[in-house]
């Protein structure tokens, strides 16, 4: 489908949840955590939690907010949309080697493939 206000809003809206979850992971990362079942127990645990909730996810809302404002360069979206559709892509693949998650992780999953695969197939309309 060809549709650049369309787009815009998916690249709007996720670079909105991007930005909430790392504003969230900042402030209070042992609740966060807690919710999708992680314990940040020391400083080399919230170390690496704060740079994926926080480090990453600041910088996918960046890309997302700089393919909003390029919305003519398709390809930036659809950079925006490898990256989660990789989180997508790992989630299947703990599926298949670690086992069912809970049910908390499966809204997330749904998230995630939907709002990737909406951005690759929404393309910007032709100017």
């Amino acid at each position: 489908m060809k549709n650049s206000r369309v787009r815009k809003i998916l690249l709007g809206l996720i670079a909105l949840v991007f930005t909430g979850i790392a504003a969230g992971a900042l402030v209070d990362p042992r609740r966060m955590a807690r919710g999708i079942g992680y314990t940040l127990d020391n400083v080399d645990a919230l170390n690496e939690y704060r740079a994926i909730y926080v480090g990453l996810w600041l910088a996918t809302a960046a890309l997302m907010i700089v393919a909003l404002r390029r919305i003519e360069q398709p390809l930036l979206g659809d950079l925006g949309a490898m990256l989660i559709l990789g989180q997508t892509a790992g989630r299947i693949l703990s599926l298949l080697l670690d086992g069912t998650p809970s049910a908390r992780i499966w809204p997330v999953f749904i998230l995630e493939a939907v709002g990737g695969l909406a951005l690759l197939l929404v393309r910007p309309s032709e100017t």
